[in-house]
């Protein structure tokens, strides 16, 4: 099952990228094989698993204001839209202030334990979105990254 959640309260965009078909089946498919390969398999009657996944997916597109400082001939410390460092520079120090727009996918994993109805894991990813679609294998290494820390008895 998926629900789409976009917390409110932060200026954001939604992006209908993800919100189509083809990349939810996809997303259903790497969380099957990846439980598969920690031992849970699927069963048919949802009634009947010992747990419920469920999985939650959104792109977000910010726009931020970020400082840039250009050092003059001493070190100092640059700031860019990749972070900041030290460096050298030659000249007066010149600040300059642009925007930049980046979107960021996330997915949110649930397992809900069927005879408590409680949260039993939840497993966050966060990565940047540099396009509308995604291919399998991309996808199932994500996943798999982020289910990487599930643990299982069997």
């Amino acid at each position: 099952m998926s629900r789409d959640v976009i917390s409110r309260g932060e200026t954001v965009a939604r992006e209908p990228g993800v919100n189509n078909e083809i990349v939810r089946q996809r997303i259903r498919t790497a969380i099957e094989q990846t439980l598969s390969s920690k031992g849970l398999r699927q069963i048919s009657e949802p009634r009947d698993a010992e747990f419920l996944v469920e999985y939650h997916v959104a792109v977000r597109r910010h726009d931020v204001t970020v400082q840039r400082v250009y050092p003059g001939g001493y070190p100092g410390l640059v700031c860019g839209p990749y972070g900041c460092w030290e460096s050298w520079g030659w000249g007066p120090p010149e600040v300059s202030y642009g925007n930049i727009r980046f979107r960021e996918g996330t997915v949110v994993f649930d397992f809900v334990k069927q005879s408590t109805k409680r949260l039993a894991y939840r497993a966050i990813g966060q990565k940047p979105v540099h396009r509308d679609t995604f291919n399998q294998d991309e996808i199932s290494e994500f996943v798999h990254h982020i289910l990487g820390k599930l643990k299982t008895n069997g």
